[in-house]
């Protein structure tokens, strides 16, 4: 995410008409469904751990809708931020369907819609049939003949084709809901004793979405207008698939003894909506680096980028650990408990 935003704001025109532009671009485009998808899957979690200590079962839905809805007036009140330091030179941006919008607003539909049922088994397969329904909607979502009267800023949560929506829950909400599924199977499976079966079949699963998926994109298409990187079903498949095997590649990696290692990477996770707010401000702001606006070649832009990824570790550490200075003489910081069913004691430690 960093790399993609760091090389967008600050390369200059020549570089960004080079071959490393372009293969920086195509990675750019893995961030945003593993951030949804993450969303969906912690919320689920969080759902699922609440229920077994509550009697209510309406009381942890609630929750994880107003954590959507939290994230969500966070998305809004970013906007406002950037609106101000950027000198109000674009006021139309306040109301751009970004990342941050999408996530919040699908994690409140998925947690009403789908992990509001009874069973664990009826949220996940309401979660999934969520996200089909989501992916096959798509490309009528972008391009219906919708009314004229419609806001642009509201048409823009379901049409990407409205200028600015960046982010629209069509199709992008279907990796939350993906999230939301593999999340309720995996805190089933944790609490019985087969997750590492879980995830083996989960991504076996994932490689065949990505078969199924390039094999549905070479059949001729049902819809009037079929854009395979924005609205086809195939590429949500593609994505989605991706994504749950990577999930299993995260697992085999945990139970490895060098797991246990500081990770810049999980540091880094267990902050992300600081470091999302704080490095765009940095990268596209006015405020700390608008002098490498457009005017850096690739070699300064990667050195901006690496100077960029330490400050934001650094500030990670600080958010959940404390100023070292700050803390009392010999007091050691908290250790961060744990988030779900990966962060467990590897091999009896």
């Amino acid at each position: 995410m960093m790399q993609t935003h760091v090389y967008d704001s600050w390369l200059n025109h020549e570089a960004k008409q080079s071959t490393f532009f372009g293969y920086s671009r195509l990675l750019g485009g893995a961030p945003a469904p593993f951030f949804l998808f993450l969303a969906g899957l912690s919320s689920a979690l969080l759902v699922e751990a609440r229920r077994l200590r509550s009697s209510d079962g309406h009381a942890p839905v609630l929750e994880g809708v107003r954590r959507g809805l939290e994230i969500l007036a966070y998305a809004f009140l970013f906007r406002a931020f950037l609106l101000v330091t950027g000198g109000f030179s674009r006021p139309g941006d306040f109301f751009r369907v970004d990342v941050l919008n999408c996530l919040g607003l699908s994690m409140a539909i998925v947690a009403a819609l789908c992990l509001s049922w009874s069973t664990p088994r009826k949220r996940a397969a309401a979660s999934g049939l969520l996200a089909a329904v989501i992916a096959l909607a798509t490309p009528f979502a972008w391009d219906a003949s919708w009314p004229a009267w419609i806001p642009a800023p509201l048409l823009g949560y379901w049409s990407g084709r409205v200028p600015g929506a960046f982010f629209p829950l069509f199709p992008w909400a279907a990796f939350t809901a993906t999230g939301a599924a593999v999340g309720v199977l995996l805190s089933q499976a944790h609490r019985g004793g087969w997750e590492g079966r879980a995830v083996a079949a989960l991504a076996l699963l994932g490689a065949a979405a990505i078969a199924g998926g390039r094999l549905f994109d070479r059949l001729p298409s049902p819809y009037p207008r079929d854009d395979f990187w924005y609205t086809s079903p195939s590429y949500v498949l593609i994505r989605g698939g991706l994504v749950v095997m990577t999930l299993g590649v995260a697992y085999a990696w945990n139970l490895m003894p060098w797991s246990a290692w500081p990770s810049p990477l999980r540091q880094l996770g267990r902050t992300s909506l600081l470091v999302y707010w704080v490095h765009i401000e940095v990268v596209y702001g006015g405020i700390v680096a608008p002098f490498a606006r457009g005017k850096l070649g690739i070699e300064g832009a990667s050195i901006g980028l690496l100077l960029l990824t330490l400050a934001m570790v650094l500030l990670s550490l600080a958010r959940t650990q404390g100023l070292p200075w700050r803390r009392p003489r010999g007091q050691t910081p908290p250790p961060t408990a744990p988030s779900g069913p990966f962060d467990r004691p590897v091999h009896g430690a």
